[in-house]
């Protein structure tokens, strides 16, 4: 009797850890990417069949379809450009332009992959073919939870989330194209805790 107990808390402690451990490996996946462009980071083969077993069950645990090689590229940003990491309670900036391409979005999503609602009436994703720019075809984004003037991608709750911006049909999609890419600044405005503003 004195094995089989001993045997069964082996196993709980094994299959513990060992879970524990996998969902921790899953979390660092997240976050990460083998190509980084400032706060911005992607997989270009999450897509592919070369994609490494954690890629892939980042995709099977999250549920979202991901862009094959050739069709786009898709790159996570969980930190402003202090390294701050993005809150649902702040406000915060996006400037700059993005790599030449037939279309993108801009999303944000919680750390199970989900997307963030953005709440009643409310935009929950933008596209560029809508967005308002300046002359030189530059752009700002205000990412908050209230209402702003111009170009807004509302963000409710509370928690921390990852803004997405994925390029369909874009040369920044193969390897060639990856060199000298410009993406948008992250700049954290307000934080309504912090007592700084209510964004």
């Amino acid at each position: 009797m004195r094995f089989v107990l001993l045997l069964v808390i082996a196993l709980a402690i094994a299959f513990g850890l060992g879970g524990w451990s996998a969902e921790q490996a899953l979390d660092a996946k997240a976050g990460g990417g083998s190509v980084t462009v400032g706060v911005w980071m992607a997989d270009p083969d999450a897509g592919s069949p070369d994609a490494d077993p954690y890629a892939k069950a980042l995709l099977a645990r999250t549920g979202n379809l991901t862009l094959g090689i050739g069709e786009g590229i898709s790159f996570h940003a969980a930190h402003d450009a202090a390294g701050a990491p993005l809150s649902r309670s702040c406000a915060y900036r996006l400037s700059g332009s993005t790599p030449l391409a037939r279309v993108w979005s801009l999303a944000a999503y919680d750390a199970r992959g989900r997307l963030v609602s953005p709440g009643a009436g409310r935009p929950g994703w933008l596209v560029s073919s809508t967005l308002m720019r300046h002359e030189d075809n530059s752009f700002e984004v205000a990412v908050s939870p209230r209402a702003r003037a111009g170009n807004w991608l509302s963000v409710s709750g509370e928690g921390r989330f990852t803004l997405v911006l994925t390029l369909y049909d874009t040369p920044a999609s193969s390897t060639t194209g990856l060199g000298r890419l410009q993406l948008p600044d992250i700049v954290r405005e307000t934080c309504i805790e912090e007592g700084r503003g209510r964004g």
